[in-house]
């Protein structure tokens, strides 16, 4: 009868605890507050190399999602095509502007979301998409490609021009200006007197 006893006490206890945890881990639970996202697509014509799914998505410095995908986009494949999980709530506007961002020295990058004025309306899917989709701008490595790119193009072509200015005939003809100038030159020398008498 004792040994019924002790197991009817023990298997209380036993319940009486796990209903306990099941309590403290429904209460803690309630407490923790998942946000709520809203789905968007950005398109790049860019590499994103250095950017990986789950990478940061930042508003003007401030973490508001995250990445959920990179792919090519199956209608152009000079594009890609990101989803970004944006907590609800965020201001994304019609006029944001997302562009590819470096973090640190560490290489990798995420994805900056700037602009968005106050008058400026929210942004919505339009028909035949798929989510709302968020305008993208150059990153600040393909401005700095794309001014290489034009800096470079540039002093080709001056130094073509400039090979085209200098031909055998023009090359003779400034050869011949120069020796006129030494001779002139020479000739002012020697008779440096008689123009100083004749400025006097």
């Amino acid at each position: 009868m004792e040994t019924k006893v002790k197991y009817i006490v023990v298997g209380l206890f036993v319940v009486a605890l796990g209903g306990t945890a099941l309590y403290l881990f429904l209460w803690l639970a309630q407490g923790l507050e998942r946000p709520v996202y809203d789905r968007y697509d950005a398109y790049f014509r860019e590499s994103v190399s250095g950017l990986t799914q789950n990478a940061p998505v930042k508003y003007r410095g401030v973490d508001v999602g995250r990445v959920r995908s990179i792919a090519l986009n199956p209608r152009n494949v000079e594009e890609v095509r990101l989803t970004l999980d944006i907590v609800r709530g965020t201001p994304v506007k019609t006029d944001t502007v997302a562009t590819l961002r470096i973090q640190g020295l560490t290489g990798l990058s995420f994805v900056d979301l700037s602009g968005g004025s106050n008058k400026a309306p929210l942004l919505t899917a339009k028909p035949g998409q798929r989510y709302p989709v968020i305008r993208t701008g150059p990153s600040l490595l393909a401005r700095l490609d794309a001014d290489i790119t034009n800096l470079v193009t540039g002093a080709t072509g001056v130094t073509e021009d400039a090979r085209a200015v200098m031909d055998r005939e023009n090359r003779a003809k400034l050869k011949a200006i120069l020796a006129d100038l030494a001779r002139l030159t020479d000739t002012m020398a020697k008779r440096s007197d008689a123009v100083d008498r004749g400025v006097v």
